[in-house]
């Protein structure tokens, strides 16, 4: 995923509860250089030469000064700028030899988002002295600048739905029954918000044809974990547009290095040792649906969650559920220790390589636990559910209405 990130969706604070690769090597936090990184503005990449042009008026706007931007991943790259006039209007002409996202940016976090090639030749009217910030696009070559349009203003219908809901949580203490029940039917509608969401801008994306508007959904995060299927359209759409465009490349080689284990996937095969002295392939569960657990005995977070998924898979093993656990140890002995100690009667394997597990750096795990749920075919459905979430998902996979979870 690309560093640069557009924030489409509603953020919110959460507590990781994990093993980490990295907890047993040296840290790096650099967060406050990505912010860095995606406000500074970068040396100009593009020759000037006269390509495409974009006119357009600023409302109120005099002597304002206009800057155009590309989009790139690591961060936002100046191209240009132009101030405006008494009138409010300016004109910006440069070059490019390749198809470009690029941000217009007004004032502040005022942004114009277009497509620009050649060939495209744009008039903007801006309208930012209101409440709203509104703009009208016209001209040659504006198909995927108003497409850019379009799907924001599909994002906003949802964005303000999903704030009403955050509006209507303040104030409700979960702690209480009433407030529980309240908290549970607020997050059943927030994701039904989400997964509508979703679906309207899959079925635009698949209306646009041959574009680079799936690429753009998929790379920069406007929705937050593309499928199988997210990834193919936007290969598809790309290599319509423009088979030998940058944009073709990168999101080819995206669907090489992560599209065999996005959701929608087959699940790549597993065939490790088990406690026993034979060996398991995961291919081995097909029609059942099957949790991969990446886990450890040495892995706090890992232990207390096995409880829960005790539970669980109690609750499910006959109804044709199977959890393949994946252990990250190293000692056989700890290992087969634990999953005694724990009561975990389902499937185990493991090649006793630690971090440097065949299945780890398959999926690549970097923290455990970890999670990835198969349905009967193999295909992967969802990735990393734990706890209240992973009894949701199976209570919905197994036409359980209602079902409290269970465990903890």
């Amino acid at each position: 995923m690309s560093r640069f990130k557009l924030f489409f969706l509603l953020g919110g604070a959460f507590l990781v509860s994990s093993c980490s690769e990295l907890s047993a090597k040296k840290i790096t936090n650099d967060f406050s250089n990505w912010i860095t990184t995606i406000t500074t503005q970068k040396e100009n990449a593009l020759e000037v030469a006269g390509g495409f042009t974009i006119r357009g008026t600023v409302k109120n706007k005099p002597n304002q000064t206009i800057y155009l931007q590309e989009m790139a991943p690591e961060g936002l790259i100046m191209i240009d700028s132009a101030k405006t006039s008494k009138n409010g209007t300016f004109e910006i002409t440069s070059n490019t030899q390749d198809f470009l996202f690029c941000a217009l940016q007004i004032s502040g976090n005022q942004m114009v988002y277009l497509g620009l090639s050649n060939q495209s030749d744009i008039h903007i009217n801006i309208d930012g002295s209101g409440p709203e910030f509104t703009y009208e696009l016209s001209g040659k070559g504006v198909e995927e600048s108003k497409g850019l349009k379009e799907m924001l203003e599909l994002n906003k219908v949802y964005m303000l739905k999903t704030k009403q809901i955050e509006q209507s949580a303040t104030g409700i203490d979960p702690n209480t029954e009433a407030g529980y029940n309240q908290m549970m039917a607020l997050s059943a509608s927030y994701n039904a918000i989400i997964k509508e969401r979703e679906e309207k801008l899959l079925e635009f994306a698949k209306s646009r044809g041959a574009s680079f508007l799936p690429y753009f959904i998929v790379q920069y995060g406007v929705i937050a974990e593309p499928t199988y299927e997210w990834l193919q359209l936007a290969v598809k759409s790309s290599k319509d547009a423009n088979p030998a465009a940058k944009y073709t490349k990168n999101i080819e080689q995206k669907m090489a290095a992560e599209g065999k284990l996005m959701v929608g996937a087959i699940a790549p095969e597993i065939n490790m040792a088990t406690p026993e002295g034979g060996t398991l392939a995961l291919s081995s569960l097909r029609g059942k649906y099957v949790l991969i657990d990446f886990w450890a005995s040495w892995c706090g977070p890992c232990r207390k969650e096995n409880p829960f998924n005790v539970a669980l898979y109690n609750q499910y093993k006959d109804k044709g559920f199977e959890i393949y656990g994946v252990s990250l140890d190293q000692d056989p002995t700890r290992w087969k220790g634990a999953i005694e100690k724990d009561g975990l009667t389902w499937k185990h394997v493991s090649d006793l390589k630690g971090w440097s597990s065949a299945a780890g750096q398959l999926y690549g795990i970097r923290s455990i636990p970890s999670t990835v749920l198969l349905d009967p075919a193999g295909k992967i459905i969802a990735k990393n559910l734990r706890g209240e979430e992973l009894a949701a998902k199976l209570a919905e996979v197994f036409g359980i209405k209602g079902q409290p979870a269970t465990g903890k």
